[in-house]
């Protein structure tokens, strides 16, 4: 078994064919799309389908009552599957979109009501989601991902500007006059 190896420079990539190596170039390389996802095993993705085929064909809620139901069910079904609550299987659980999820968290299109049950079960979602990264069982990375994408979290700095005054707190006008024309050249 022959293996060839490329130099590459800092815009390649390279993938494994049979027995050598290929190099590829930049943004567009082969490596960028995998077909399998890397360290999931077929049980592995198996389950994960599963658990989002128990809420992706739902219908749309029609009114506040049938939406505080169906997220109550939705809660209690990752509870007794054991699997993670997400924003993503909360908005398929709806039957929506986020885009009319992300309307009716904002009062768009529908009651104060649902907009105050949206609003409550992301908190949930963010609340639960907190504490299994406090516990070690999520990877901080995606929580901070997760936790700017959906729950609101941002960075922030604080920059604070102090006024600068060259010309002293308060230079009267004969002051600024008598600096001016000491400073600026007239050319003849």
């Amino acid at each position: 078994m022959q293996r060839r190896v490329t130099t590459l420079n800092k815009n390649d990539a390279t993938m494994e064919q049979g027995t050598t190596l290929v190099k590829t170039r930049g943004r567009g390389g082969k490596e960028n799309f995998p077909s399998v996802i890397s360290g999931a095993k077929a049980e592995d993705i198996s389950r994960c389908m599963s658990n989002c085929m128990m809420f992706y064909d739902r219908p749309l809620v029609k009114s506040d009552d049938e939406c505080r139901q169906r997220l109550y069910d939705f809660f209690d079904t990752c509870q007794k599957t054991g699997q993670l609550p997400t924003v993503e299987k909360m908005v398929m659980a709806l039957g929506a979109v986020k885009s009319t999820v992300w309307n009716w968290e904002n009062g768009i299109q529908c009651s104060s009501e649902r907009m105050n049950l949206i609003k409550k079960a992301k908190e949930f979602i963010a609340s639960f989601e907190s504490e299994m990264v406090t516990e070690g069982k999520i990877n901080p990375v995606v929580y901070i991902f997760r936790a700017k994408n959906y729950f609101g979290m941002k960075d922030q700095q604080e920059v604070v500007l102090t006024p600068n005054q060259p010309l002293g707190d308060s230079p009267d006008q004969k002051q600024l006059e008598e600096r001016i024309s000491g400073s600026v050249v007239v050319e003849e």
